[in-house]
């Protein structure tokens, strides 16, 4: 899988049809909520709501996407190309190049040049992402599993190693703070398994909603959540249709 990205003619089969994604997801309706009288001397609540209604008359992900129509991300020249289609800004092609490879870099060819381009216009919005280990110990309380703060917390980021300019974020992280299982049967399972420290991944599969200009940030809308054990079964769903 390292060598994924390591040819554009992949990076474009794998990067998908962004114009295709935004037909099928119509923004929601946009609301005339007003501040109530008492926000009135409170300017973080009225601009936490203005940033809500932000949110949510941004494009919205299917739940109902086929698993197998995400793109697994493993690299942070993926969150570079999703960032810089959805940035839409000037972009500085030179840059995109040597991050990408410095072979395209130093290349005078405008077929590959304009494969860049291609590779652009052409970004997937539907996106996977592992994370190993990410449960705590079961919380009989909430009923789930509290998920590290890196995934759910506004003020954290995930990136890669390979490029980490670009980075990514979950616009409604707050509403997987825990990896809810009601079943205590299943949750004994998987409680064993995490207090073993046997392998655990998590499957994070998102909608790219926006780019946070600030922060270099694909802001991306949680859809579902799976729990995988080693051999690849899936011990837990939440989120999804």
């Amino acid at each position: 899988m390292q060598d994924l990205f390591k040819t554009l003619p992949i990076a474009v089969a794998l990067l998908a049809g962004l114009a295709a994604c935004g037909d099928k997801s119509a923004p929601a309706p946009a609301t005339n909520t007003l501040p109530s009288l008492a926000d009135a001397n409170q300017p973080a609540v009225i601009a936490e709501k203005a940033k809500e209604q932000m949110r949510a008359a941004l494009p919205q992900g299917d739940p109902q996407t086929p698993s197998a129509s995400y793109v697994q991300l493993q690299s942070g020249n993926q969150l570079m190309f999703t960032y810089l289609a959805l940035a839409n800004l000037p972009v500085n092609y030179s840059e995109v190049a040597q991050s990408y490879s410095p072979e395209y870099a130093r290349s005078s060819d405008e077929f590959q040049k304009n494969d860049l381009l291609k590779a652009l216009a052409s970004q997937q919005r539907y996106l996977k992402l592992s994370i190993d280990n990410a449960l705590q110990k079961y919380d009989f309380e909430k009923k789930g599993f509290p998920i590290a703060a890196s995934v759910w917390d506004k003020g954290n980021y995930r990136y890669f190693g390979d490029n980490g300019k670009y980075r990514l974020s979950f616009h409604n992280g707050a509403d997987y703070r825990y990896l809810s299982v009601p079943d205590e049967d299943k949750a004994r399972v998987i409680e064993s398994l995490r207090s073993k420290y046997e392998p655990l991944e998590l499957v994070v599969y998102s909608y790219a909603q926006d780019a946070d200009i600030s922060n270099n940030a694909t802001q991306a809308q949680i859809l579902k959540m799976e729990l995988v054990d080693r051999k690849g079964n899936v011990l837990t769903t939440q989120g999804g249709r």
